[in-house]
């Protein structure tokens, strides 16, 4: 599961929630902020946030917490193709100019 699937695994009966989250994950993915800052932003957001059910809570945060581990935790490993999937940033990559290609290099600590 990449970040867009993550979004996407949110319940239908709270899509407010999802369209909030995927405007959050779309701003970072073209700004300065690190791994960090994505990872600490889901966290207040899922802090800050009331799903319509306990379930449906515990079960974004579980997904989150798989993917955490899976692609934040393991970052080092990967390739930048893998870390452009992982991230949902295949589409942006293509389209981008130098300086968007050495933000998302940074960010996802390619350099």
């Amino acid at each position: 599961m990449n970040l867009d699937e993550l979004v996407e695994s949110i319940q239908n009966s709270d899509v407010e929630l999802k369209k909030q989250l995927k405007s959050l994950i779309e701003k970072w993915k073209i700004d300065s902020s690190s791994l960090e800052d994505l990872s600490f932003m889901i966290e207040k957001w899922h802090g800050n946030v009331w799903f319509s059910s306990d379930k449906n809570s515990n079960q974004f945060y579980e997904s989150w917490n798989e993917f955490k581990d899976k692609a934040i935790n393991s970052i080092g490993g990967m390739t930048m193709n893998e870390r452009l999937y992982w991230f949902g940033l295949f589409e942006i990559w293509d389209n981008s100019n130098s300086d968007l290609k050495k933000t998302i290099y940074i960010k996802l600590k390619a350099e």
